[in-house]
């Protein structure tokens, strides 16, 4: 038997055989693997958890009020200051190694969350400064500290908080939002690879931009070249700044929101593609796919998060075939798809299954040129599969 936990940690201790996941690396305890909690006294303590037989299997926070009810951040060390900054340090040295400067970028993330072992953290950043996302108990209980790591070690020009996902209503908590400290340039501009992009970190989707998409961007950027361009769900216009900049002739841009075809004009006039800039097209992407009667050499299908939840599957497959069944039957003989889920409960089986089932309705033959998924500065816990949300294929149509 393990020495009770020290320094006033709650224990949380699991009902027989139900700590293989721990011990497997998972970082989430459900509330059904439960047997007690001990010391509990609000959301976000940190506790030590407990497998039946009174084996350690690590440490972390609760929330009594969460699905979640425990996060597990480290099997030998509890939460707190030293190991949120030895966790940093690990982040930062990660993003170190990809020489993202050397590209000409400075929009990336720092902190990916569970992928970086700070579950619940995610920490963007957008030139001289960053925006932050506390969507757990846990974190929100650390913030002032782990602001402070992150002005000490970084010096940013600004700190911008976004924690309005809903993830912090599943958590029990009110969204927060706003300036806190330094000051917010306007407009705030990111580069990408030598393109300028126009960020509202304010009211933009997730923390301003998909960074998570750059390297989708730029493999679009280089399949381009002679080809007539399609990107549906334009959202800022990220694919097609880097399609124009490729050589696509034409690029078209679709997205239903006014404000995402204004942003998308916006960043292709910035980065001199005006001729591109005049195709951005709010319409309907499916009507518009239904409609439209062109063949293109390059389709770029990334589409909002179609479910929420596993009880949205089923609708959510059904959405994604209709989706790429349109787009299969607008490509040109030679042409290429990059199609894309960010939906987290739609596994990429599931979703490979319903595009090819899709080739195969429109009698489409088509390659697999490869599989796609987030950057490498949005990594995820190899234990923790749920972090692979974003997943993608790159296909070429044959005949």
């Amino acid at each position: 038997m393990n020495p009770p936990p020290a320094g006033g940690l709650a224990r949380a201790m699991l009902r027989p055989g139900r700590e293989k996941p721990v011990l497997g690396g998972h970082p989430w305890v459900f509330s059904g693997a439960l047997e007690r909690v001990e010391g509990y006294r609000a959301a976000g303590d940190p506790c030590q958890v407990f497998a039946a037989d009174g084996r350690s299997l690590g440490f972390g926070y609760l929330n009594a009020q969460s699905q979640i009810v425990c996060r597990l951040v480290a099997r030998d060390e509890p939460p707190g200051p030293a190991l949120w900054a030895k966790r940093l340090e690990q982040a930062l040295a990660a993003r170190a190694r990809l020489d993202l400067a050397a590209g000409d970028t400075d929009a990336y993330r720092i902190v990916n969350s569970e992928g970086d072992f700070l579950p619940g953290l995610v920490v963007d950043a957008y030139g001289p400064g960053l925006v932050v996302q506390f969507l757990s108990a846990g974190m929100e209980r650390w913030r002032a500290q782990i602001l402070a790591l992150l002005t000490e070690r970084l010096s940013p020009a600004f700190i911008y908080e976004r924690s309005d996902s809903p993830l912090r209503r599943e958590e029990g908590l009110a969204p927060v939002t706003g300036l806190l400290a330094g000051e917010l340039p306007t407009p705030l501009v990111a580069r990408e690879a030598g393109r300028e992009f126009e960020v509202d970190v304010v009211a933009g989707h997730k923390t301003g931009l998909y960074l998570d998409q750059r390297d989708n961007r730029l493999l679009a950027g280089r399949l381009a070249r002679g080809a007539s361009v399609l990107n549906c769900f334009c959202y800022t216009g990220g694919f097609s700044v880097h399609a124009a900049a490729g050589g696509g002739r034409p690029v078209v841009s679709v997205d239903f929101s006014r404000q995402a075809i204004a942003a998308a004009r916006t960043n292709l006039e910035r980065n001199g593609q005006a001729a591109a800039a005049a195709l951005c097209e709010r319409a309907d992407v499916f009507q518009y796919l239904r409609g439209d009667k062109q063949t293109w050499g390059l389709i770029v299908l990334d589409p909002p998060k179609f479910a929420r939840r596993e009880g949205e599957v089923t609708g959510a497959l059904r959405g994604y075939r209709d989706i790429n069944r349109l787009a299969i039957e607008r490509l040109a003989p030679g042409g290429h798809l990059l199609t894309f889920s960010c939906s987290q409960a739609v596994n990429i089986i599931a979703f490979q299954q319903v595009v090819f089932e899709a080739a195969k309705e429109m009698k489409r033959e088509m390659q697999v040129l490869g599989r796609l998924g987030a950057a490498p500065d949005h990594p995820f816990n190899a234990a923790h599969r749920e972090g692979e949300y974003l997943k993608g294929l790159w296909l070429r149509c044959v005949s």
